[in-house]
């Protein structure tokens, strides 16, 4: 969905700059391999539906961030939360710049979700669902 050449070239524009600042983050050239050991894991947690209609979603999405820089270096984790549109298109649910774009329109001057951890009352309070992993 979205398949414009100018959505591939915002894409691939903000992936360089992402892989940019994390190997900044990890002290090595952006050129250059990450360190030995160095690792960035991101887990979806939950959501919060902003608007649905029969064909598309507009939701936060929170996840928990796990950075390690090398292989002695201590283990760091953090919180993020996206904005993200989906649109149902051939009987599947994918991704959608227009719905993104839209779901930026609906949260224009409203605050974004704290970002807090499953388990904490506080989640709740702020609208999350927690997203249970499979057994």
């Amino acid at each position: 969905m979205d398949k414009s050449s100018d959505n591939a070239k915002q894409i691939e524009l903000q992936v360089t700059q992402t892989d940019k600042s994390l190997h900044q983050q990890m002290g090595v050239s952006p050129k250059g391999p990450l360190p030995s050991g160095a690792y960035m894991r991101n887990t979806v947690i939950g959501y919060k539906v902003i608007k649905e209609w029969a064909d598309e979603v507009n939701a936060w999405v929170l996840a928990r961030v796990v950075q390690k820089n090398g292989e002695t270096v201590k283990e760091q984790s953090s919180y993020t939360r996206t904005l993200v549109g989906a649109a149902s298109a051939d009987g599947d649910w994918k991704l959608s710049g227009t719905a993104t774009t839209r779901a930026h329109q609906d949260v224009e001057n409203k605050s974004a979700p704290k970002m807090v951890a499953p388990g904490d009352a506080a989640f709740n309070d702020a609208g999350w669902t927690a997203i249970r992993e499979a057994s």
